[in-house]
């Protein structure tokens, strides 16, 4: 039913794919306990973030399932972890890894998710809410049950409302209005951000982004929050909307309670989404104490996530080049010759861990446009000279017949 398997340095028992047999009615059988190992790049940079906060903290995996983030963060920070799960099945699986591990370092609770944090008012200095889709309604008991200067780490795998596709269902869990354009998956990650911050404000906490990404399907957020009125309104202050035209790409934000009557310049017609969060979504000394803090895991690609994170500008949203090609009719451009040429002008520009053909920078949409031709023009000038060249070079050795 279950085989041992190692991630990161952690020996875990983990179900089995496919080997649960049938029930009376010849329907598959499904495993009574939850494991994702798509979900390993989101334990690893946990693990990472733990160790990066420098502190003891008490650590909750409030949706354990098999108990892989748990047990990992006990058996490779150190930390106290406390796992809970609804599933009986799931608690004995839980004990059994910590066994494995040989950790004393671990309880385990058996119990509703929302009523443990009733009951443990204050007790957690790190929460992590991992479910599988909205983890709305673990949000307020989370704060109830988090020390006044805690972390909250929060998963969103219903990527697919806080991108756009389905507005209603975003509306109705977040009480926002979501984007479906080119950077949708930076507006559905600044909704849930937004989200937290109007959540926490109702109970005078204030929230600070320590580490965020999106990844394959889902979201992630480390938050920090604390508590205060005067930090409440401060990141209420960060909340706004963006605004974005589809006839010429052009996209604005603004700080705000309502969203501004606005038209854009190219007499096409915006599209606004939020209230989101406009203030920053990574904390850039955070982010490299993480990097170095994930030494140790073998996973290149969760470095090279972590670095890109990590230079990335913190600027509100990106242009994706391919989009802003075919919209301006024009070949697609390298990525770094957009920002080699950007940066000549004298912008910030970097790459976007948010689309591989994206580019955050501080230039507006006129100059992105502007430098995508000036870059287009000078590569396919360079290109015929290169064909002269040739051309040239295959006369002067033809052969005399």
């Amino acid at each position: 039913m279950y085989k041992e398997i190692i991630e990161g340095r952690t020996r875990l028992l983990v179900p089995e794919k496919g080997t649960f047999g049938r029930t009376v009615a010849g329907r598959i059988k499904r495993s009574p306990v939850f494991y994702n190992p798509r979900m390993k790049l989101n334990r690893d940079i946990c693990c990472s973030v733990v160790r990066a906060l420098k502190r003891d903290v008490v650590f909750l995996d409030l949706l354990s399932g098999s108990g892989a983030k748990g047990i990992r963060v006990a058996h490779e920070t150190g930390q106290s972890v406390h796992l809970n799960d609804a599933s009986e099945d799931a608690v004995a699986l839980i004990e059994k890894n910590a066994r494995l591990n040989g950790l004393d370092n671990v309880t385990v609770s058996n119990e509703n998710a929302n009523l443990l944090l009733q009951k443990r008012y204050g007790s957690f200095d790190f929460i992590d809410i991992d479910p599988f889709g909205t983890p709305v309604q673990f949000l307020d008991n989370s704060l109830m049950a988090v020390d006044k200067h805690g972390v909250l780490g929060i998963t969103a795998t219903d990527t697919a409302p806080l991108c756009g596709v389905y507005p209603a269902a975003c509306f109705r869990k977040y009480g926002a209005r979501p984007l479906r354009s080119e950077f949708c998956h930076e507006v559905g990650l600044r909704l849930l951000v937004g989200y937290a911050a109007r959540t926490a404000a109702k109970y005078s906490y204030g929230i600070r982004c320590l580490l965020s990404h999106s990844t394959e399907h889902y979201f992630r957020v480390y938050l920090k929050v604390f508590k205060g009125k005067k930090k409440a309104d401060a990141s209420l202050e960060e909340l706004g909307y963006v605004y974005y035209c589809r006839k010429c790409l052009e996209h604005e934000y603004g700080r705000g309670y309502l969203p501004e009557l606005k038209s854009c310049g190219c007499d096409g017609r915006y599209e606004v989404a939020g209230p989101l969060w406009l203030g920053r979504i990574q904390d850039a000394v955070f982010c490299k104490g993480v990097v170095r803090m994930s030494w140790y895991l073998t996973d290149p690609g969760t470095e090279r996530l972590l670095e890109m994170i990590s230079e990335e500008i913190d600027i509100p949203f990106y242009y994706d080049i391919h989009r802003v090609c075919r919209v301006l009719r024009t070949s697609a451009i390298p990525t770094d010759e957009v920002i080699q040429a950007l940066e000549d002008e004298g912008y910030r520009a970097t790459r976007t861990h948010f689309s591989k053909t994206g580019i955050k920078t501080d230039a507006p949409a006129e100059v992105v446009r502007g430098v995508l031709l000036m870059t287009l023009s000078f590569l396919i000038s360079h290109l015929a000279i290169m064909i002269t060249t040739l051309q040239a070079v295959r006369r002067i050795h033809l052969p005399i017949l």
